[in-house]
């Protein structure tokens, strides 16, 4: 377990949360000191929900260890007086696991009716996501009981979980086709199952399971133990959707023959319109606009989960037309798996797995892209460089938790993420347009800037409110090495806020390199219409 002030993933406390506040009628126990439930507040701002997060914390504390006492058997009590639960899962924090107590048989003593389920989450082997899928593969396990197939075609979603990304959109999304080809849905785990759905996943036909991080293991499981076939492809982008479709209808025809059912048949597109009229989407003509031809010069580099960063890298360049400068993942234990998906748009080169923000952020400080799809992290690191930046994976902000609907899976979640693309490439266009005309004379400007002087970042003291960084700091070199050890006096500062926001980054790079090789520590505005003219600017 390393210790790090940004983490791309949460806890293997916040992965278990994650799965038990998903279902219905069960609820996790958290043996665990104050303060660990903090867990609850994190679920109960984000998620949105009416519901109040089923998690309780049977408080561990000091006096406690000193008496030798335990509260879980009263916790358990209470929680089954309050809630009767169908199941009960029990974790300890990463501070009562050194504790290296026998919680087996300390629930056992609680003598409650409701299933008791001891899960280890160590939290310093696992992170979030290995931990929510850990649990939920074992609760599959558990639970899931032959039977006979449904009558008619069905097939369970699996993977869709609480605090996960747009997944409530996601799972609309994918209802709207099922229903639009007249496919049941027999389950759909975790999100909003109970123990008896648990039970009765294997009477489906087929499983659609297209999260990398979460529900692939369980849907193997199924696929082993009861034969059920899956579908592992995420409907990313208007040509994936049509795949996605195919496949699907071909799967279930295939394991109708031997049932004579009858076959399923793809409508006319129009049917998955939300009009039932329309193209279902609007990305094929959308992307031979002028609007967005102007794209396909534009570099995006993303970055983010496996599901996520997979699909977004391929709508960009297929259906956009955008290049890619980079793609990556912090899911290292997933790399192979998206190295393999990305073979032929980025190079190894281009490509990184790293769960270290700092790396990805001077990656992204060297290449400049005029887009970045990443995480809540990436869109720091792009406000820090002026860099334009959405978000399409965890870990997330209040903004990607809406109640609206926002999908990204499917025809409908296609159209979302072009216009995603296209306002956050040129909304940043009232900026520029800010810094070529002003303000309308509402900017503070300060006399007292000494030529010669770094300037600090406050709008107060930079002329014609250039409020880029001059003097670097140790974490600016940190994350953006062009910068380190030259000195930005202010003409120059309010010369480069001229050049559009865009490729200001750029500029700035390649004015830096060249002061560099001419030995200048200080870059004034002469230097800068100097290197301007030396490059060919």
């Amino acid at each position: 377990m390393r210790l790090a002030y940004w983490m791309y993933e949460g806890t293997a406390h916040h992965g278990v949360g994650r799965i038990m506040n998903s279902m219905r009628n069960v609820h996790a126990v958290f043996h665990a000191p104050q303060g660990d439930d903090y867990v609850n507040t994190i679920f109960t701002m984000l998620e949105r929900t009416p519901r109040f997060p089923a998690m309780t914390t049977s408080v561990v504390s000091g006096s406690d260890l000193a008496r030798g006492t335990i509260r879980l058997p009263e916790t358990l009590k209470q929680v089954e007086a309050k809630l009767h639960p169908e199941l009960m899962v029990v974790v300890a924090s990463c501070s009562t696991i050194l504790l290296q107590e026998n919680l087996e048989i300390t629930a056992a003593s609680a003598h409650v009716d409701a299933d008791v389920l001891v899960y280890d989450a160590n939290p310093y082997r696992m992170q979030e996501n290995a931990a929510a899928e850990g649990l939920f593969t074992e609760l599959v396990r558990r639970y899931a009981t032959a039977q006979p197939l449904t009558e008619q075609p069905s097939v369970n979603i699996i993977g869709p979980a609480s605090l996960g990304f747009h997944v409530r959109h996601d799972l609309t999304s994918l209802r709207r086709m099922l229903g639009t080809l007249g496919i049941q849905i027999n389950v759909v785990a975790p999100w909003g199952a109970t123990v008896d759905d648990l039970r009765k996943l294997p009477a489906a036909w087929l499983n659609i399971a297209p999260y990398r991080e979460l529900g692939f293991r369980a849907a193997k499981y199924l696929e082993e133990q009861f034969g059920t076939p899956a579908l592992w492809d995420a409907p990313i982008g208007v040509k994936p959707t049509l795949r996605w479709l195919n496949q699907l209808v071909e799967t279930l025809n295939e394991l109708g023959v031997a049932r004579n059912a009858t076959p399923i048949k793809l409508p006319p597109l129009t049917a998955f319109s939300l009009d039932g009229m329309s193209a279902p989407s609007s990305v094929p003509w959308f992307a031979r606009t002028a609007d967005m031809e102007s794209f396909s010069g534009k570099r995006a580099f993303v970055f983010g989960d496996a599901t996520h960063t997979v699909g977004m890298a391929k709508f960009l360049r297929d259906e956009l037309g955008m290049p890619l400068c980079g793609a990556g993942t912090y899911l290292t234990k997933e790399a192979a798996w998206v190295r393999e998906q990305l073979q032929g748009y980025v190079s190894d080169e281009q490509f990184i797995a790293t769960d270290e923000f700092q790396t990805v952020a001077a990656r992204i400080a060297a290449l400049q892209p005029e887009l970045i799809c990443g995480t809540q992290m990436e869109r720091h690191t792009a406000r820090k460089h002026d860099l334009n930046c959405m978000v399409i994976a965890p870990p997330t902000h209040i903004e990607n938790h809406l109640l609206a609907y926002r999908p990204f899976f499917g025809f409908d979640g296609a159209d979302t993420i072009a216009d995603e693309v296209y306002m956050t490439c040129t909304l940043g266009m009232e900026k520029h347009l800010i810094d070529l005309f002003g303000d309308a004379g509402l900017d503070e400007v300060s006399d007292t800037v000494e030529v010669g002087k770094p300037v600090p970042l406050t709008d107060s003291t930079v002329p014609n409110g250039a409020t880029d960084a001059v003097e670097v700091t140790a974490a600016e070199s940190a994350l953006n090495p062009q910068s380190s050890g030259l000195i930005w006096l202010p003409d120059a500062e309010a010369m480069l806020k001229k050049v559009p926001f865009f490729v200001r980054g750029r500029v700035r790079g390649n004015v830096e390199k060249y002061a560099r090789e001419h030995g200048i520590n200080q870059i004034s505005g002469d230097v800068l219409l100097t290197a301007k003219e030396h490059l060919g600017a």
